[in-house]
């Protein structure tokens, strides 16, 4: 992600609720060597990559994965600490992780096992399913267990026809496709929910029943088509963000900051 500098400006597209706000304290910072910062799942375990290595901490100790034969990891899903997945995108490939770092599967080779050459965005959806976005345009949801696909939606640009995804997060029950031109919610089924229409939005993190978002360097939060402002007070460069259903974390490229949502 590209470095950015928060600013607290309510943007004027943005339709607030009753002037109601989402308010946040900062708790704590601690400082990271780390080239990309993860997360912190719901146990406090602590997730980085370090020179294409895979790092988990807790307060067992630090252990960690590497699979060089896969080339540069490109995203990794923490949303289930015991089924961490991470994307091999030069490889075309996935891998599944316990949540001791030791391998659940072997390599998931899409081009053999879905016949997509090209598989651009990966998200952990539930138990041995996750969401891919390939080639084809479309959303896919494929079980890595059976090797089986179990939904295919429509082409993403038939809900918006100059929509080019370039993220993907999801939950057990819903999945989110951030765009050039906004958000596409998916539902469990592969059914087109809604379309949030907002350009120059730079990252998404399911929240509750919605979502939270970056634009323009401040927070929001959107749900049921209302939108609040997110109130957090940071003024340094901003590298990597994750967000839990208690706090965000923001990584400045050499210390996390951390701040409880109220």
């Amino acid at each position: 992600m590209k470095h950015f500098f928060l600013i607290l400006v309510l943007v004027f597209a943005v339709k607030p609720i009753h002037s109601q706000k989402l308010e946040t304290k900062f708790t704590n910072s601690f400082s990271l060597d780390a080239d990309i910062f993860v997360g912190i799942d719901e146990f406090e375990n602590l997730y980085f990559i370090k020179d294409n290595t895979f790092f988990k901490r807790s307060v067992q100790g630090t252990v960690n994965y590497t699979n060089l034969s896969l080339g540069k990891i490109t995203s990794v899903d923490i949303n289930n600490p015991f089924k961490i997945v991470l994307f091999y995108q030069d490889y075309n490939s996935a891998i599944v992780l316990d949540n001791k770092l030791n391998e659940l599967t072997d390599k998931i080779d899409f081009t053999r096992n879905t016949l997509f050459n090209n598989v651009q965005l990966v998200s952990h959806s539930s138990e041995n399913n996750l969401w891919l976005f390939a080639d084809d345009n479309k959303l896919h949801l494929y079980n890595f267990q059976n090797n089986a696909e179990k939904i295919q939606t429509q082409p993403i640009t038939f809900y918006q026809s100059d929509f080019i995804p370039k993220s993907l997060k999801s939950t057990y029950k819903n999945a989110w496709v951030l765009g050039n031109t906004g958000v596409i919610q998916i539902n469990e089924y592969g059914n087109f929910i809604s379309f949030f229409k907002n350009e120059d939005i730079d990252f998404i993190s399911p929240y509750l029943k919605g979502f939270i978002y970056l634009k323009y360097s401040s927070f929001f939060f959107t749900e049921n088509n209302n939108t609040v402002q997110v109130l957090i007070e940071f003024d340094h460069s901003l590298a990597d963000i994750y967000i839990n259903n208690s706090s965000i974390n923001i990584f400045d490229g050499s210390k996390v900051y951390r701040y409880q949502i109220l």
